[in-house]
């Protein structure tokens, strides 16, 4: 057996030890750097704090097999998302997250968004308008995405029709962006400077927070007045906020903390990988043709799908989803601790030992590195993809994600033609992994005259 302190990795100083080497907008980079150097399983240490990491995918899947009973978040995510009220199945642990659980997984199974295609639809004739206005222009599409993502999270999930791609007003996907920023700021703190001086950078992000709390609030009441002049939604519900309101085990605290947490998970996963996938799919031409031969085949004259099964239709559509996502994967890091003293791939780790699983490192060795979608189609040996996470918590938004990802792509290959401007996109760590400074041109297509 290996103890931590035999493990391979970067030196560090005295009190920091290596926390002054990561910048927490490139932690990600960073801890990957590392990986590649010292892995598959490598020690850095953050303040006094030694972490243990993990490149290798059988003993990643191993330790998320293992949750929550043998493994859960950081302590430090749990307590900093408590304090800033986000207290969710994303957060909570043990029995706690078991009870809100449930409630997540059927809101969102498969069966469930077939039904509600038709937000998903809506929302996309709207993207399909909003981006048509701005052809020939030099656009950050990831902002028209978490329109896109927002306006349905929120009309499913809340019942609430925002409709933030028609009325331009970015700032509550803005106000979202600033509380993740904070949540990664605040983890990886090695102390929690916040209760002694708060930097502008947190005070900006907790305006942020009250304006979401106040959202949220609006919510709420909105749904308890339909629920009061509609009593058949006690017995019959028709979305996940009324669904908890139904419940007398449900707290008015555990419902705001759910609904915070569906609103800002339901958000960033999707519009991340599919600005990504946008910017791929600029580069290889190849691959945006037959993305658009598809979108022509299956959606004939329309312009955007109009039933699931036209969404469900694209597998090319849906494999630049997926290898973007294991490419440019957006929780390329999870944060793990051992519940009880345990022994990985040799390795002694102590209860509440800091684990970090490098997941898209593990997802994406050097041999399957270069974008190519046709890996995930019928008779190809599929690599790891570890993006929605494994195990029991795995994210249980992630047909919601496949849905909505080739429901937007099959509208993109229809109508328009990618190009990508300017130098490459920095991938920015903020709890979860963006692209930063990504920007396009798209070009109306020609359709062809059969279609």
């Amino acid at each position: 057996m290996t103890a931590i302190a035999e493990l391979p990795g970067p030196r560090g100083l005295p009190g920091l030890g290596n926390a002054h080497q990561i910048r927490p907008d490139r932690l990600h980079v960073m801890i990957e750097q590392w990986g590649r150097r010292y892995g598959p399983v490598f020690r850095f240490s953050m303040g006094s704090r030694p972490v243990v990491g993990f490149t290798a995918p059988d003993a990643i899947n191993a330790m998320l097999r293992e949750r929550p009973d043998g493994y859960r978040r950081w302590h430090e995510v749990e307590s900093v998302a408590n304090e800033m009220g986000i207290i969710g199945p994303f957060t909570s642990e043990g029995a706690d997250w078991r009870r809100q659980r449930r409630l997540a997984v059927t809101a969102l199974n498969t069966n469930h968004l077939r039904s509600y295609f038709d937000v998903i639809r809506v929302a996309t004739e709207r993207l399909h308008a909003r981006l048509e206005a701005k052809q020939g222009q030099e656009i950050e599409i990831l902002e028209d995405f978490m329109a896109y993502s927002v306006d349905i999270t929120s009309a499913l999930a809340f019942g609430e029709d925002l409709n933030t791609l028609e009325h331009g007003d970015g700032e509550l996907e803005r106000h979202i962006g600033r509380v993740f920023e904070m949540l990664s700021r605040r983890i990886l703190a090695p102390v929690p400077y916040w209760r002694y001086v708060k930097p502008p950078a947190d005070r900006a992000a907790e305006h942020s927070l009250a304006v979401l709390r106040e959202a949220i609030a609006g919510f709420i009441a909105d749904a308890r007045a339909r629920m009061e002049a509609r009593p058949e939604l006690l017995e019959a519900p028709e979305n996940f906020l009324e669904s908890m309101l139904t419940r007398p085990e449900y707290s008015d605290a555990d419902v705001a903390g759910n609904v915070f947490t569906m609103l800002l998970a339901g958000e960033d996963t999707t519009a991340n990988t599919l600005a990504w996938a946008t910017y791929i799919l600029g580069q290889d031409p190849a691959s945006q043709r037959r993305l658009a031969t598809e979108a022509d085949a299956i959606l004939g004259p329309d312009r955007t799908p109009q039933r699931a099964e036209a969404a469900d239709a694209m597998r090319f559509g849906e494999a630049v989803f997926r290898e973007s996502a294991r490419l440019k994967s957006t929780v390329p890091v999870i944060f793990l601790e051992p519940n009880t003293d345990t022994t990985v791939a040799g390795v002694e780790l102590p209860a509440g030992t800091r684990v970090v699983a490098l997941t898209r490192q593990a997802a994406r060795p050097e041999r399957v590195a270069r974008f190519d979608p046709d890996r995930w189609l019928d008779g190809a040996e599929n690599p790891v993809f570890l993006t929605f996470g494994a195990g029991p918590r795995f994210c249980p938004g992630r047909n919601l994600a496949f849905l909505e990802g080739k429901t937007a792509l099959a509208m993109l290959g229809r109508n328009f033609e990618i190009e990508p401007v300017g130098p490459p996109p920095r991938e920015h760590f903020g709890f979860t992994m963006s692209p930063a400074g990504l920007r396009v041109r798209l070009h109306p297509r020609k359709v062809p005259a059969s279609n």
